[in-house]
């Protein structure tokens, strides 16, 4: 146990001062309009920030977290690691899940123009519960209040508060636009108060990467009408914040700008104070550095406030010896590009250091917490990643770190009335033969008298004894061992606990049970007593995809039926939306319009979708999904794509309706696509998950060669060998490359590669040792099995395509160019080069983002027709 050091700072106006101005902290999705990416695999619960591109858009993508529909490709390692042997059966799990209505005869084909063009995307209302300060604890004190945004006559759009419980109430919050001082704003981002008397407004957004962007903020009092610009007290101007939110009580606001935090107080009329004064380009005060960002944290601020407004605890990262990756930019018109850089670790480099501060509302006191070392035992660790935090009630914090390579945990309680620091739990993922990844929220458990509990608990994830991630009930914030909630062969999943019924004991959490590749809301009680402990609240017939998110009570819910058919959102009482198809729509606050979506439906062919399985020779059970044109020809063969993400942990083929770049490639192409999920992957337990430690690369690349050369075999009547190509983005790529090296042109004939890493060494350390240790603990694993490293393979193919956005903060494209300069020196030119000028790894800069699938898809095209083989280069 270790005591805190204090800086005091005096801030009287700061005090709280209690207006019972309930509220919470919200976003709100202003453009609803947006392609969804089916290869975001992030598995930590995300923020709810809204979109800050006014058109349509694909989510943020993901690397090593990569991002696009994956694609193998293998990998030639060792002499001496074996190859299994495989069965080569194929089993059918369910029937094909085309569109409702099979009468497809009379429908036409499409290509990737229409998927560009949003033909089949929905619209969705914007929708958004707007909480209380503390949560509700009982259904009857529950009104359902949200947010949302409707249009009038004059085709205004408005923010309007409204409740589910009463629908006629109504309250007017203005419209999304308005001028100040002679220019123009439109609203991006919103947030509103519980009183409703309050709101901060986003404007003029601009991106800085994945989760974080600048902007003008704005605080309007919405009794009076009256809004004024955010910003510090030094600056004249409108200033550029990093992020403004509201305190939970709404009693502040806190901001960054420039790396230094900020508090103000909503209704004392001050100006903002503030908290640090150290922020650079290498210290970050109240927001994550890159790493943290992208790696852990999967939001652009870190803090986090006592329930009761009083004090707030925030991470303070320096990365003053992590190295610098230097980005030319080369669309500016300059003479000489200029040049940005981040501070980005690579394996075995220095990581950026994190600290927790304190500040005490009440006393104006700064407080540092100890340092974040891992000191249950010996040796004591400093080298540390602190992975998560969350307030249990107005005095515990707890929260979570990890030595640098995820392989040992520490779980930690700061008692702030205590001033102390505690080591309440150690977990060492040797116990599961893993790591740990991103956490998952700690839902905390207040007291209940009459259900016998005195003091606050937590129920938190965490792999169980045989090795698949479980809820399990602490009873106490200083419990060590905890009470498994929930067991068997399945996991959590998506944003694993959703909500907590107080009169019930009851947490509700989406998993998938019933199919690998679905996902249900379940509820269990952490009363021992109840009989019935776990129950699935849906239809278990059904393999559908759903995502749920709850009012503070659990009264209410926000229901997302997101697959197999056409997707459907609604908000009403829970009871109501547990079955989409038996929804009562005069109950119901209903968001989908499919309009669009269903006119495109009605006039084109959907190819058709079956989610199989294959067996390894040693048992293991390998999920992927089949794409067959609507229309095929038992007389005719078909060329076959494979597309393949596979990063550990990333579950990326679901049961989610999906019409995108291999539903074009099928139908437009006229193809066979398969998606595979090879081992390595999540969901499936750490048995399946663990593999790869220590070796990606290796798993992968057999795994999805396995798959396809089995289902050429069966079915070889319709396949055309020569033909067969493979593809993937990010991770997808690396494992494409991957598969095209193990496989020595026997069965691949094409690949395109989109963003790939190339040599794990150049990529960042939280995410590589995470899986791979430390360069200097695994030299095998980097120098021999992970790499990209036979080339010689990729000139036995007929042809491949490599593309590349010159200003990747992710996988910087010093991967690209270190594997292409290797083909050079080996003298393989059967390749094709698409580098997009200062796009990210989302690869959106200057309508790239259109091109570079219509690249892929012509591309795949010209290889298809048998282009590339009739002209290829010898």
């Amino acid at each position: 146990m270790s005591t805190t050091r204090s800086h005091r700072r005096k801030n009287s106006h700061l005090f709280s001062q209690r207006k019972n101005s309930d509220s919470t902290d919200m976003s709100i999705e202003l453009n609803s309009f947006s392609y969804p990416n089916p290869n975001d695999i992030e598995s930590q619960p995300r923020p709810e920030e809204p979109n800050p591109v006014p058109q349509w858009s694909f989510r943020n993508r993901k690397v090593p977290k990569f991002t696009f529909m994956a694609i193998a490709i293998s990998l030639m390692l060792s002499f001496f690691l074996l190859i299994p042997m495989y069965k080569t059966t194929s089993v059918a799990k369910n029937d094909p899940v085309p569109h409702k209505d099979d009468q497809t005869s009379s429908k036409k084909a499409f290509t990737i123009k229409e998927v560009l063009n949003g033909d089949f995307l929905n619209s969705e209302k914007a929708f958004h519960f707007i909480n209380p300060s503390s949560s509700i604890l009982h259904h009857d004190e529950d009104p359902g209040l949200f947010l949302t945004t409707e249009t009038d006559s004059n085709d205004q759009t408005r923010f309007v508060a409204r409740q589910l419980y009463d629908p006629g109430f109504s309250e007017n919050l203005g419209p999304n636009h308005f001028s100040y001082e002679g220019s123009d704003h439109v609203v991006q981002k919103v947030q509103v108060n519980y009183r409703l008397d309050r709101m901060i407004m986003g404007t003029n957004l601009e991106p800085e990467f994945r989760h974080s962007s600048k902007g003008y903020y704005w605080l309007k009092d919405l009794e009076q009408g009256t809004m004024k610009p955010i910003k510090p007290e030094s600056s004249m101007d409108l200033t550029l914040i990093s992020y403004v939110h509201f305190s939970p009580g709404y009693n502040f606001i806190y901001f960054v700008w420039e790396n230094n935090l900020f508090i103000q107080n909503v209704y004392s009329g001050e100006s903002a104070s503030q908290i640090t004064f150290d922020g650079s380009e290498d210290v970050f005060n109240g927001k994550p550095d890159w790493v943290y960002e992208e790696e852990i944290m999967a939001t652009g601020q870190t803090v986090w406030w006592s329930p009761d407004d009083t004090k707030m605890i925030f991470a303070r990262f320096d990365d003053t010896e992590v190295e610098s990756y230097y980005l030319s930019k080369y669309t500016t018109n300059s003479e000489y590009p200029p040049m940005s850089s981040i501070k980005y670790p690579k394996p075995g480099t220095s990581n950026p250091m994190a600290k927790l501060y304190l500040f005490n509302l009440n006393e104006g006191v700064l407080y540092q917490l100890s340092d974040l070392a891992i000191d249950d035992e010996e040796p004591v660790i400093t080298d540390t990643i602190l992975y998560n935090g969350v307030w249990l009630n107005s005095d515990s914090f707890i929260f979570k770190i990890t030595d640098r390579t995820s392989r040992r945990m520490a779980i930690k309680v700061y008692n702030a009335k205590q001033s102390s620091l505690k080591t309440v739990r150690s977990i060492d993922s040797a116990s599961f033969d893993g790591w740990f990844e991103k956490s998952k929220n700690i839902l905390s458990i207040p007291p209940n008298e009459v259900s016998g509990r005195e003091g606050y608990g937590y129920v938190d994830i965490q792999a169980d004894a045989d090795g698949f991630n479980h809820l399990f009930y602490f009873k106490s914030i200083e419990d060590a061992q905890g009470t498994q909630l929930t067991r068997g062969d399945w996991e959590i999943t998506d944003t694993g606990i959703v909500g907590f019924e107080y009169d019930t004991n009851t947490v509700y959490f989406t998993a998938n049970e019933i199919d690998r590749m679905s996902q249900h809301l379940y509820s269990v009680s952490i009363d021992p007593a109840e009989e019935a402990h776990l129950k699935i609240l849906q239809n278990a017939d059904a393999k559908d995809f759903y995502h749920f998110k709850l009012s503070s009570s659990g009264r209410y819910a926000l229901m997302k039926m997101l697959g197999p058919e056409v997707p459907y959102t609604a908000a009403g009482l829970l009871p109501d939306l547990l079955d989409f198809r038996k929804v009562d729509q005069k109950r119901v606050f209903e968001i989908t319009d499919n309009a669009k979506l269903n006119e495109s439906l009605e006039n084109l062919a959907l190819p058709i979708k079956s989610h199989k399985t294959m067996s390894t020779e040693d048992g293991l059970i390998l999920d992927y999904i089949e794409i067959k044109p609507a229309h095929m020809d038992p007389k005719k063969k078909y060329p076959l794509l494979v597309n393949v993400y596979g990063g550990p942990g990333s579950q990326t083929y679901t049961e989610k309706f999906n019409v995108f770049f291999e539903e074009a490639v099928s139908s437009g192409l006229d193809a066979i696509v398969l998606q595979i999920e090879p081992r390595g992957t999540g969901g499936k337990g750490w048995k399946f998950r663990s593999t790869v430690k220590d070796k990606i690369g290796y798993w992968e690349p057999r795994d999805i060669t396995m798959v396809t050369r089995n289902f050429i075999q069966h079915n070889e009547a319709n396949i055309d060998k020569n033909k067969t190509a493979i593809w993937g983005w990010s991770y997808g790529g690396y494992t494409s490359l991957k598969s095209v090296e193990y496989d020595q042109g026997e069965t691949f004939k094409y690949m395109m590669a989109v963003a790939p890493v190339t040599n794990w060494t150049y990529y960042d350390s939280f995410y590589t040792e995470r899986y791979m240790n430390e360069p200097s603990d695994n030299v095998k694993g980097y120098s021999d099995i992970a790499p990209v490293q036979d080339l010689d393979a990729f000139s036995k193919l007929d042809r491949f395509l490599i593309m590349h956005g010159s200003a990747d903060d992710n996988v910087h494209i010093q991967n690209t160019y270190q594997f292409i300069d290797g083909l050079d020196l080996q003298g393989v030119t059967n390749y094709d080069m698409h580098i997009f000028p200062d796009s990210d790894h989302s690869i959106r800069h200057h309508n790239a983002q259109r091109i570079v699938f219509e690249r892929l898809y012509s591309w795949l095209s010209d290889a298809f027709s048998g282009h590339f083989h009739t002209n290829k280069v010898s």
